[in-house]
């Protein structure tokens, strides 16, 4: 190893081949209960951990923990080093786009697309629009970063991507808040009382896991390279790492195809 480093830490091998062993155990589990329960819908899910070119149970959080492994044996390696940074950054913005497809099912579900701000089918497309924006502006900003002639403009463009991320994600909870209301108001249910309810109050939780590990990134890009936030490996363990892990655990208790499945419908799709 040279002098040289990515990092401004000694990084922890052991902290990620744990994040490794259990990002790829979730979402090996992940796998077997989308073709057990026939939730097709939630692929994307999966391909948020999916490599495009290999499709095993590695995610690409996963793969990302790898690169991180193997980046902890020689800190001045360029490819591992883009490697964990690119794969571990980007994954989120995949998880936001199954999260707007679980809304609009709900929705949909509950015969009640008069009480969504906007329309369930326009929902998904509105948002993973602005989500792919996000997903490309970080993956092109992360790496840029890693190379010393662009890492200026590699994090500016990675702030802006996570703003992008933030502001589209930050409109979607606004909207699923605003038809929780409605529907309590306007059909006098509780929540919890019908089948979808728990399923919606998931959403909210996830999505704001998903908030808080934006905004966490946004305060460390703009930290610049010799920030606080960029010089201690533990805030990325405590305000990425595990908050994703957490998401993904949570579906597999609450996971979608259990209500929102093929054939679970009555009849009732969506179109597009």
């Amino acid at each position: 190893m040279g002098d040289y480093s990515f990092y401004n830490y000694n990084p922890s091998l052991a902290a990620a081949i744990v994040a490794l062993l259990c990002y790829g155990a979730s979402t090996g589990f992940h796998c077997f209960q989308l073709f057990k329960l026939r939730c097709w819908f939630f692929t994307t899910f999966i391909a948020g951990a999916i490599s495009e070119k290999e499709l095993t149970s590695y995610t690409v959080m996963t793969i990302g923990y790898l690169f991180r492994a193997i980046s902890t044996k020689d800190t001045s390696a360029l490819g591992p080093y883009i490697g964990q940074n690119v794969c571990i950054l980007l994954p989120p913005s995949l998880y936001a786009a199954t999260i707007y497809m679980i809304y609009g099912r709900i929705v949909m579900f509950a015969r009640s697309a008069s009480l969504s701000p906007i329309a369930p089918q326009k929902v998904t497309k509105i948002f993973v629009i602005g989500d792919v924006i996000a997903f490309l502006t970080q993956a092109s900003g992360g790496g840029m970063m890693a190379m010393e002639s662009m890492a200026s403009a590699g994090q500016k463009l990675t702030i802006f991507g996570l703003f992008v991320q933030l502001f589209f994600f930050g409109g979607f909870f606004t909207i699923s808040v605003v038809f929780c209301r409605r529907m309590q108001q306007q059909k006098n249910v509780r929540m919890q009382d019908v089948p979808y309810g728990a399923l919606l109050y998931v959403l909210f939780g996830v999505s704001g896991l998903i908030i808080v590990r934006c905004l966490y990134r946004v305060v460390e890009f703009c930290q610049g390279n010799d920030g606080y936030l960029i010089s201690h490996e533990v805030f990325m363990y405590l305000f990425d790492t595990l908050l994703m892990f957490v998401v993904q655990v949570v579906f597999h208790f609450y996971h979608p195809g259990l209500l929102l499945g093929d054939g679970k419908y009555g009849g009732l799709e969506m179109e597009g």
